[in-house]
């Protein structure tokens, strides 16, 4: 059977006044965990960030060039989880700590203890002249409860977020997937109630229900109580990266102009690896040389 792509779309339900996002992120997940090589106590919280920030990128202007980005960064053993995904559907992301099931004895799927003590930070990038960056601390040590909080805290918007991601025996994964639920300034009172009911009367984890095979699109119907939903806009969803040559360039453009030099006479030269995708660039000594030229010529 083929492998259905990834997607993201938009929910409306006028009759709860309720507005909802849908991620399906399996080969995304898996495409970027396999770059890393992630052991499974990686590979889950990277996932899940993941797919939360495509849900979060869904609530921007749909096919323009904002974007956003998320990073946990903790005091635990996994050290910073990042994810960056845009408007148009491209999502990358990173753990600094990918193998810790090997470098440390963590023992079971504990994002909390894996992260330790640490902050939340949302940047959102919607095209003004500096980006929106919002610090929080960590209060529930879990990926969805807290971007929950911080949508709740600091945007002022009322969100459920529920996210979900299966591994298998051999700890490759198995489903991956998110729904982001929101309200509408007059959302009355009760709607609200169904859909906090609904999600707790739950009997399986999203995850659980994707890698059964379930519809997503399914799963939100029973959450908003089988009341009618209208899909306003879908778009596929890829890992995709955003490095470039010229970027990096630009990069090595704001190191000290001795490190530079080094690189010259020591190395001939230098490779530097994009954090996101690992791809390699290289920059040979007259590339630098005039790196060098413009770095002096912008100073002066």
């Amino acid at each position: 059977m083929k492998e259905q792509q990834d997607r993201v779309s938009r929910i409306l339900c006028e009759r709860l006044d309720l507005r909802a996002y849908t991620v399906t992120s399996l080969n995304a997940v898996r495409e970027i965990t396999g770059i890393h090589n992630t052991t499974p106590n990686a590979t889950v919280p990277l996932g899940r960030t993941l797919t939360a920030c495509a849900l979060i990128a869904a609530t921007l202007k749909p096919g323009s060039d904002q974007s956003v980005s998320l990073k946990f960064s903790g005091s635990g053993p996994l050290g910073e989880v990042h994810a960056q995904a845009d408007a148009r559907g491209s999502i990358r992301g990173y753990v600094s700590r990918p193998d810790i099931d090997l470098a440390e004895s963590i023992g079971s799927i504990d994002f909390s203890r894996a992260i330790g003590a640490g902050f939340l930070t949302v940047v959102k990038d919607i095209g003004m002249r500096e980006p929106y960056t919002s610090h929080i601390p960590l209060l529930a040590g879990d990926v969805a409860r807290d971007i929950a909080y911080y949508l709740t805290a600091s945007e002022q918007v009322p969100s459920a977020l529920i996210l979900g991601l299966e591994l298998d025996d051999r700890g490759a994964v198995a489903s991956s997937g998110g729904i982001l639920i929101q309200t509408f300034p007059r959302t009355p009172l009760e709607s609200i109630t169904l859909i906090e009911n609904n999600i707790a009367s739950m009997k399986e984890s999203l995850g659980r229900m994707l890698a059964a095979g379930r519809d997503i699109m399914d799963i939100v119907s029973d959450i908003f109580g089988g009341n009618p939903l209208t899909v306003a806009d879908t778009c596929h969803l890829r890992a995709a990266c955003r490095c470039s040559h010229d970027i990096l360039s630009e990069i090595l453009m704001t190191i000290p102009e001795k490190d530079i030099t080094d690189m010259i006479d020591e190395d001939s030269g230098a490779e530097i690896s994009c954090t996101f995708c690992r791809k390699t660039y290289h920059f040979s000594a007259d590339e630098l040389r005039a790196i060098l030229e413009r770095k002096k010529a912008r100073l002066s």
